[in-house]
């Protein structure tokens, strides 16, 4: 029947002590059954009670339970799909990826097949440029020396700039230093009175030299085998008609009652004087007999030419 609390105890010592005067049994037995049924009651109540709260904890318990059931479920599937989502980027990334490498497979096969197609032109053009430079080789020793130059004064203005290694190539075919080429060039630069300078004294100079000159002139618009005639007939080795002839299209003539006027192309502080004087001074220079037989055979134009010793019109200075 289980423990008596403490209250259903000082009942039936109450009961007790007020069945002790009677004699009844039965009622004394009934009595105690009684409180003690009471205390049953009180007791199964108690564990009812008991139970229920228990159930209610477990009931309390299962719901937060499955309350985190439920959350940790929620975070599982949360995490399934992300990581699915995640496994669905990287397959699509995979497969991106994978046809990134195909395409470049083909890129590279084909490098590989224009590397190869490179590969046997430049070893045509090795070849080609190989034969061209003997080629060169051969023409260079059979030109004669003037026009060697004039190539090679072509070829430096050329390739001295774009493709230094191509005109070292030249040069060497054609048994040139081109340092000596390279050491002229940077001399002059494009100081177009400097290099005039060198044609009134060309036995000072070689011809490889002048070729440079010539060529770095002509790409300045100067032609200096037009400078060269008007120095020619200043020194009266040629005539006129020839002047003319060797100046055109670079210089034009016209004949004034005084003297001559002149248009040129040519700056005119690069051409030599014509004045008076200056013929007088060519005129008293020019010594040698074969000097002599060229002024004879100038006739009528080297004759006018004389008259400006009187009528100096003519000079560096002309107007253009």
């Amino acid at each position: 029947m289980g423990r008596i609390n403490r209250w259903s105890e000082a009942a039936l010592k109450s009961a007790v002590e007020m069945l002790a005067p009677t004699n009844d049994q039965k009622f004394k037995a009934n009595l105690i059954r009684t409180i003690l049924d009471y205390e049953v009651r009180q007791q199964e109540r108690a564990e009812s009670n008991k139970a229920a709260r228990r159930k209610r904890a477990e009931n309390t318990e299962l719901a937060e339970l499955r309350s985190k059931v439920a959350e940790l479920s929620a975070q599982v599937d949360s995490v399934k799909n992300s990581r699915a989502e995640e496994i669905s980027k990287l397959r699509a990334c995979l497969e991106e990826t994978d046809q990134i490498v195909g395409e470049l497979r083909s890129d590279l096969g084909s490098v590989k097949r224009e590397a190869d197609t490179a590969r046997r032109d430049i070893n045509r053009m090795q070849e080609s440029l190989k034969l061209t430079n003997g080629i060169i080789e051969q023409l260079a020793t059979a030109l004669p020396a003037e026009k060697r130059n004039a190539f090679a004064a072509q070829l430096f203005q050329k390739f001295k700039s774009d493709q230094p290694e191509l005109l070292a190539q030249l040069f060497k075919s054609m048994k040139l230093d081109l340092k000596r080429w390279h050491s002229w060039d940077r001399e002059y630069g494009d100081n177009p009175q400097s290099m005039v300078r060198e044609f009134e004294c060309p036995a000072k100079h070689g011809p490889e030299k002048l070729s440079l000159l010539r060529s770095k002139l002509l790409a300045l618009g100067i032609e200096v085998d037009a400078i060269d005639a008007v120095r020619d007939y200043r020194d009266l080795k040629i005539g006129f008609a020839e002047l003319e002839k060797r100046t055109q299209p670079h210089i034009a003539f016209k004949r004034q009652i005084v003297g001559l006027s002149i248009k040129s192309s040519i700056p005119s502080n690069l051409l030599p004087p014509l004045s008076g004087e200056a013929l007088r001074i060519a005129s008293e220079e020019l010594k040698s007999p074969a000097a002599k037989v060229g002024l004879a055979a100038g006739c009528r134009e080297v004759a006018a030419a004389r008259l400006w010793n009187r009528c100096p019109a003519l000079d560096g200075n002309s107007r253009h």
